[in-house]
Parts: C-alpha cells; sequence; structure tokens
C-alpha cells in the first residue's frame, strides 16, 4: 500500500509540474558549490535567460527543516518573477540534503550565518555577480539567520526577511497557543500548557540534559501529550538544544541596509504583531529609515493564498498544490511586491516606513 501510495504520489507530481511550467520561464540555472566548515555545499545560481551579466543577485536563506535549494519547487515563481527584471538568484542544498555534505541539525543559527557569509564571499568572485548588489531574503527561522549575518560582516546590500520570528520561545508558545485554540482548548488550560511549554523547555534543553532524560521525562509526563506535543528525535532534539534561546533583537540593531519585512495576515506559526511590533521599534531607535515592512491581507505563513493552504506544516497535499497553482499561489501582488522592491534597491534608493 504504501508503495503504491509512493508511486500515485510521484505520477502526481509529475503530470502537475506541467501546470506551472505554463509560466515562460525566464532563467537558467548553472549548478555550483562552496566550502563551509570542511562540507561542499551544492548550489545554483539562477541567472535572467536572454540578458547579459553581470546582474544584482538574491541570496534565498531557508527556514526550518531539510530544505533542497529550490525548497520543494518554492523559490521557483519568484525565481521567474526576479528573472524578469535582470536580477540573479542563488541558493543552496542544505547541509545533509541533496547533494551537500553535513547535518543541518548539527547547526547552530551562528552556523547558519556563517554559511551564509560563506556563500556571499564566494559570490563577489562571480564574474556574472555585480559584487555590491548583494542581498538576501530569508523565510522564518531566517529570521534569526539574517541579522546574525549583518552583526558578523558588511553584508548584505540589501534584506528581506519573510514570516520571520523574533524569540524562539514565544514563537513556540504562539504556534501553541493557536494548535490548541483550533481544537477548541479554553484559555485556562492554554495558559497552563504555554507554563508548562516554558518550564520544561528550561529543563529538557539545559546543556547537561541527555536525550534519555528528555525521552524518559516526556513518556512519564502525559500533559506533554495531551498538548500535542510530539517526542523529538535525538537529532531534532539536538538541533533545538543548540538554538532555543535565540532572540533577535541585539542583531537587528547592526542592520543598516535597505530592509523590507514581508508577513502574512493569517499567519499560524508567528506572531505577525509582535514581529512587526519589534522591527518598528528597533528599526526606527538605531536609525535606519529605509525599512518597509508590508503585510499581505490573504496570505499566511509561507505568503501563500490563505484560502488554498490552511496547513501549518506542510505535507504532500501542500506540495501538490503549490506545483498546480503555481505563481497562482502566492498572495495577491506578492511576487511583484519583492521584485519592485529589489529593482528599487539597486536603483532609485527611495523608501519608506510605514
Amino acid at each position: 500500500m504504501k508503495i503504491k501510495l509512493m508511486f500515485f504520489t510521484g505520477m502526481m507530481l509529475i503530470l502537475l509540474s506541467g501546470c506551472a511550467s505554463l509560466d515562460n520561464k525566464t532563467y537558467r540555472e548553472v549548478t555550483m558549490g562552496f566550502e563551509h566548515e570542511g562540507n561542499q555545499l551544492s548550489a545554483s545560481v539562477i541567472l535572467p535567460e536572454n540578458s547579459s551579466g553581470p546582474f544584482p543577485v538574491v541570496v534565498f536563506v531557508h527556514g526550518d527543516g531539510a530544505m533542497p535549494y529550490d525548497a520543494y519547487g518554492y523559490y521557483r515563481p519568484l525565481w521567474n518573477r526576479l528573472a524578469k527584471q535582470g536580477i540573479a538568484s542563488f541558493s543552496w542544498d542544505k547541509p545533509g540534503v541533496g547533494r551537500s555534505q553535513g547535518d543541518w541539525q548539527n547547526q547552530s543559527l551562528d552556523n547558519r550565518a556563517d554559511e551564509t557569509i560563506a556563500a556571499i564571499d564566494m559570490l563577489k568572485k562571480h564574474t556574472n555577480i555585480v559584487p555590491n548588489k548583494i542581498g538576501l531574503i530569508g523565510y522564518s527561522q531566517a529570521g534569526w539567520v539574517l541579522p546574525l549575518v549583518a552583526k558578523k560582516s558588511d553584508y548584505p546590500n540589501f534584506m528581506i526577511l519573510v514570516s520571520t520570528a523574533i524569540n524562539w520561545m514565544n514563537q513556540g508558545a504562539y504556534m501553541m497557543k493557536e494548535r490548541l485554540t483550533q481544537k477548541g482548548v479554553s484559555d485556562k488550560q492554554i495558559k497552563e500548557a504555554i507554563e508548562l511549554y516554558r518550564s520544561t523547555s528550561v529543563q529538557f534543553f539545559a546543556p547537561s540534559t541527555t536525550y534519555e532524560e528528555y525521552r524518559q521525562y516526556y513518556h512519564a509526563n502525559t500533559a506533554l501529550k495531551m498538548m500535542g506535543e510530539a517526542l523529538l528525535t535525538p537529532q531534532r532534539f539536538q538541533f533545538v538544544k543548540l538554538n532555543w534561546r535565540y532572540d533577535a533583537q541585539e542583531s537587528l540593531k547592526k542592520i543598516t541596509a535597505p530592509t523590507l519585512a514581508i508577513f502574512g495576515k493569517h499567519d499560524l506559526n508567528v506572531d505577525t504583531q509582535e514581529s512587526i511590533r519589534v522591527y518598528k521599534t528597533i528599526f526606527e531607535k538605531s536609525g535606519n529609515n529605509d525599512v518597509t515592512i508590508k503585510l499581505f491581507p490573504d496570505a499566511q505563513h509561507s505568503l501563500l493564498k490563505q484560502k488554498h493552504f490552511k496547513e501549518t506544516v506542510p505535507g504532500i497535499g501542500f506540495l501538490i498544490k503549490l506545483e498546480f497553482l503555481g505563481k497562482d499561489a502566492f498572495a495577491e501582488g506578492y511576487l511583484d511586491f519583492v521584485a519592485d522592491w529589489v529593482e528599487e534597491k539597486n536603483g532609485n534608493e527611495t523608501s519608506y516606513l510605514h
């Protein structure tokens, strides 16, 4: 039965791939790579098809999970839209994914920032890339990575933050609240669940806690299961242990480049109101006046149309819908807005904060 399901899913993706490809592809991919911490990382630079370089480039930084360079096709409509305006893109398989060496679950967010800096260092030497027009776009978890890049280096020349959170623990609490609310759990029970989530996290992910201690505690605590908290794998436990204390606020103060922050009103993964409030406060205090904050009213966490994509954790159904809809999966105006903003930052310097 499992083999039949996999075969059916594969055939569906092959058949549906024609739907997304109806949009005229305006780019060509060149496979390349770079090294970080002894690992060879497989990457692709996406160049405008019928133009001669060098080009400005947008470097794509993944969110959470085992992400290949194209994020299972999610990036391609934006690559296409950017290429139409003579803008290149660049992305890579996370360590241990696709043809990249290493293991992304052994990375701290500082490691991820260093990896991104290594990618930019390599791109600055590429003959098809304008070295002083290299920007970053980061999704979700990359909201911690991109500010760290700004803190650790003179990069980037412009920055786009998409559906990004401020504090790791607060994001987890927000996701729990949304999940339990949808299940009809009372406000009192939700408050108690969040308090338990915070207290157990401090215990679970302390430097001295082993995975076996965590596993035993989890199985002995029925409240955790009632909250819908799944048992972490040893690899995921290690990843969370490395990163659960992260907060972006100090690093955000180091961003001086033109910045675009984009959110969807129906985000069930990130508290957009908290992120927008913190961004406005920090950027105004730090003196970065070249900031645009945009909220798309019909979008969810991935800036896809909320009426079609209600999942908080994407599965095969999500990918099939994305492949079928192509660029029409995205919130109205999102692709144009990003491409126009990038073009403006590489020409007209006027910007605004709203």
